[in-house]
């Protein structure tokens, strides 16, 4: 094996005297105006952190960070939860951070053409499925609001412990038509998702379908929860605590 390298050594020495190899080039100049020149600027991102990742998890990061971004101001979320100037929104409900203009009326309106009828009744007609909490049971009445004109009711409420609590059920799909003031409103989270609290009693403005805003209290029970459940919206009055208020809102079945 020895006498095998020394003869490629020889063999690749004669081949050197028949190569034109030319001068290495001076590169120290270009050396020296590359970095006379400035650095180039870097784009910053408000919300985007990266830190360096070995291989590619550095781009699977970035992507990710830029889709949380965006989905954190798509409009299709802003259609279900926002929260801009003092304007808490749910769909269907919209609640601003101020006093009430005219305080807490003094003679409630009900929701429009409301007739009462039972939980079976309620939900042959309703447009959209009517739940009951388990926490509470089955409701002592049930009243069906502002129908169109096939007799579908717009709300379903169910009503409990003599009317000192009630849950509003209804298609969040339709634009808002639950208007309030309440400048102690708070953004909750009810099953992981957006909620609004209202601990306070406050006026309720009730836009029916025929356009008209009706006022209403806070139906004698002031503290008020608003979440949603996919395409549903859910107003449950009449609980004081937060924590109990939460505990029957995710036992709805």
């Amino acid at each position: 094996m020895p006498d095998d390298l020394d003869d490629l050594a020889r063999e690749l020495r004669a081949l050197a005297t028949h190569l034109d190899v030319p001068d290495a080039a001076d590169q120290r100049a270009a050396v020296r105006a590359r970095l006379a020149q400035p650095a180039p600027r870097r784009r910053w991102f408000p919300s985007v952190k990266v830190r360096p990742l070995p291989g590619r998890r550095w781009i699977v990061a970035v992507v990710a960070a830029l889709i949380a971004l965006v989905a954190g101001i798509a409009p299709a979320r802003a259609a279900v939860v926002d929260a801009v100037g003092g304007l808490l929104r749910i769909a269907g409900i919209e609640v601003r951070q101020e006093p009430a203009p005219r305080g807490l009326p003094t003679d409630p309106s009900p929701l429009p053409s409301v007739r009462t009828g039972s939980l079976d009744a309620a939900r042959r007609v309703a447009l959209f499925p009517v739940l009951v909490p388990d926490k509470l049971g089955a409701p002592e009445r049930v009243e069906l609001g502002d129908p169109d004109p096939s007799g579908a009711p717009r709300v379903v409420t169910l009503v409990y412990r003599g009317g000192t609590v009630r849950l509003d059920e209804f298609d969040g799909r339709v634009s808002p038509f639950f208007f309030k003031s309440a400048p102690e409103a708070q953004w909750v989270e009810v099953a992981g998702a957006d909620a609004i609290w209202l601990p306070q009693p406050h006026p309720v403005t009730y836009v029916g379908r025929d356009g008209v805003e009706r006022v209403e209290t806070a139906r004698l029970a002031g503290p008020t929860l608003i979440w949603t459940s996919g395409d549903l919206t859910y107003r449950l009055e009449g609980f004081a605590d937060l924590e109990e208020a939460r505990t029957v809102a995710v036992s709805l079945r």
